[in-house]
């Protein structure tokens, strides 16, 4: 009898020490998935990126059901249809699955491709649904073993499948309701988790997109010299930028409001700007205005400011404008040089043909034949040309004396037969260079005709100084030497006439011709005021 009893209590001890030691491993099992459950829920409340917590949770996964390996498959729509990309991957190398094409929506497949619920099987190879679909019926030559599957779908709170949690195992029989339960409740919490990191991701690629476009926004205004400003249409509160304020002749750091701005505005086109800016607030219209604005230092220049009003306040009027500011006093200079210059043009061209005319008027009275004339007329508009080409290198904005003489004599004489003797250049206007232009050519070419520039060994000498009777004139003198005797004419022709009045009308000159037996010489008194451009 005591040794039966020895037995019991023997088998008591050893039922107990099993007992003890399927509840320690029992315990040490849900600390483990305790502790999976705690590294998942960590890493979605460290809003890790998408990658990092798919991997988490697969790691979890695999962990909490033990499986030997598992997965986390995309959802994909390609050209054949519909298909799930691998994305992370726990237990294996991913080369063990690159050699196989992406899974389809096969019998298998479908439940977790649609949303419509978990495939639990502890021998997948036994399904009815496993097998059926060409090339491969089944799992291909060098895939992983798996013989216990689960399969849950990841699907959002508004009912759209992102993919599925795959687990499996090469021994049957290793997923019960338990795994089934923390895999359902790990696929729930995986949604979750990336529509919160596909969310962060696109705010953080939104905002990157606008930092971006803020940086070539300032850029471009930068390069163009464009100020942006912006203007609460109720409060008036103003805000610039430092090219806006630079604009208007403010430092960066200096307060610039709305007040400021007008006052800014020349008094004269004030008006004209606050009434288009209350037209543009009334009525959403475009602000597109030119006015001239005075700086704190008093220069005055033109800003050109360009805006709308959005019609975004509770009332339906306009709540904001915005726009921007670009200085274009240089181009409003351009304009106005251009205006002058256009004027001076139309000016000069009916200058030019009643230039012209007299020319072919005088020339026709002082000639006896056709050819004379033609000779003498084509001369004297090429010598009108070489001083307008002369005008056009410079400009218009006139020649020196010594320009003009250089220019008309350069076809009639070497230069070792013009000598000159002056102690400086005098500048001319335009006006001043045609007149003078058109005297020195006579000059030229009647000395090449009848004087000194006729014969070999003639010259000429060209002086210029001041007038010694402090009267502001410029006495300039023309003096022929080594020519052929000079004789006093018996009538003055155009050439003559040319100096002795046209230069009288034009420059209001004191004309001189001396017929010396020795040479011309030609004294003109020219009123400095006349020459001067």
């Amino acid at each position: 009898m005591a040794k039966a009893t020895s037995l019991a209590e023997k088998g008591g001890v050893e039922d107990l020490a099993a007992r003890l030691a399927a509840a320690e491993e029992a315990l040490a099992e849900e600390v483990r998935r305790s502790r999976a459950l705690n590294r998942i829920a960590e890493a979605i409340g460290a809003g890790h990126d998408a990658e990092t917590l798919v991997q988490t949770v697969v790691d979890g996964g695999v962990e909490l059901t033990g499986a030997q390996f598992g997965a986390f498959f995309y959802k994909v729509v390609d050209q054949a249809g519909e298909s799930l990309m691998l994305y992370s991957l726990s237990g294996a190398p991913r080369s063990a699955f690159e050699a196989f094409p992406t899974p389809r929506g096969t019998a298998v497949f479908a439940p977790t491709f649609r949303g419509e619920g978990v495939v639990r099987s502890d021998d997948i190879t036994r399904d009815p649904r496993y097998g059926r679909t060409s090339p491969h019926y089944g799992m291909p030559e060098g895939h992983l073993p798996v013989r216990s599957y689960l399969a849950v779908p990841v699907v959002t709170r508004a009912g759209a499948v992102l993919g599925g949690l795959f687990f499996g195992h090469p021994q049957p029989g290793r997923f019960g309701p338990r795994a089934e339960s923390l895999a359902v409740g790990l696929a729930g919490q995986a949604a979750v988790a990336i529509e919160s990191a596909r969310t962060q991701e696109a705010a953080q690629a939104e905002l990157t997109q606008r930092r971006d476009a803020e940086e070539r926004l300032k850029f471009a205004l930068e390069a163009g010299r464009l100020g942006s400003w912006e203007l609460d249409v109720e409060t008036r509160a103003y805000l610039a930028s430092d090219i806006c304020k630079a604009n208007y002749g403010r430092a960066p750091g200096d307060d610039f409001g709305f007040a400021d701005l007008v006052a800014s505005v020349h008094p004269d086109d004030r008006p004209r700007m606050i009434a288009a800016i209350e037209d543009a607030i009334r009525h959403g219209a475009d602000y597109d205005i030119e006015y001239r604005v005075r700086r704190p230092d008093g220069e005055v220049r033109w800003v050109h400011a360009r805006g709308r009003a959005a019609q975004t306040a509770d009332h339906g009027g306009a709540r904001r404008m915005a726009g921007v500011s670009l200085d274009v006093t240089e181009r409003k200079r351009a304009e106005e040089r251009q205006k002058l210059l256009v004027n001076e043009l139309n000016h000069r061209v009916k200058n030019t043909l009643v230039s012209v005319q007299s020319i072919a008027s005088q020339t026709l009275r002082t000639t006896d034949s056709p050819e004379a004339f033609r000779d003498a007329f084509e001369g004297r508009i090429m010598a009108l040309s070489h001083t307008h080409d002369l005008l056009t290198q410079q400009n218009w904005q006139g020649a020196s004396l010594r320009e003009i003489f250089d220019f008309e004599l350069e076809a009639f004489a070497a230069r070792d037969r013009i000598a000159f003797d002056y102690a400086r250049d005098v500048q001319l206007s335009p006006k001043a260079t045609v007149a003078l232009g058109m005297a020195v050519h006579e000059l030229a070419t009647n000395a090449l005709k009848y004087g000194a520039l006729s014969v070999p060994g003639g010259g000429v000498r060209v002086t210029w100084e001041p007038e010694p009777d402090d009267s502001g004139a410029l006495r300039l003198t023309w003096a022929e030497h080594g020519g052929p005797p000079v004789v006093p004419p018996r009538r003055h022709g155009f050439g003559a006439r040319l100096l002795e009045k046209g230069l009288a009308g034009e420059l209001s000159a004191q004309v001189a011709l001396a017929y010396d037996s020795l040479g011309l010489v030609c004294t003109m008194k020219l009123p400095t005021r006349a020459l001067e451009p």
